[in-house]
């Protein structure tokens, strides 16, 4: 059985898959609004934590091999840089990618 791969933007994200904050560390990465950081560490209690949820809805952020960041869905150790939890399951048998642009410094000049 093959997955359906889906690629959504930072906003269709947002408004689909709402993120958990981490409870263990208010000053996680990832902020949103005053309800603290959303980024799990990939390491300890945090990356336990995030083991123990529903895979559906565990993302990885992941230092992309281009320049740019992607949260994809479940959670992978390749080029991780930490872990996010969303409210909301993905579907089964389905891959999503969000694929976030960093700015170099030559494009500001």
């Amino acid at each position: 059985m093959s997955e359906t791969f889906i690629e959504l933007t930072e906003d269709d994200f947002d408004d689909q898959y709402p993120l958990i904050p981490n409870h263990m560390n208010r000053s996680a990465g990832w902020a949103i609004g005053d309800d603290g950081g959303c980024l799990f560490e990939t390491y300890g209690q945090e990356l336990d934590f995030v083991k123990r949820q529903d895979r559906r809805r565990v993302w990885t952020l992941i230092d992309g091999d281009d320049g740019d960041l992607y949260v994809v869905s479940g959670l992978h150790h390749f080029n991780r840089v930490g872990y996010l939890l969303s409210r909301d399951p993905i579907p089964d048998g389905t891959f999503i990618q969000v694929r976030i642009p960093m700015e170099t410094d030559d494009e500001g000049a």
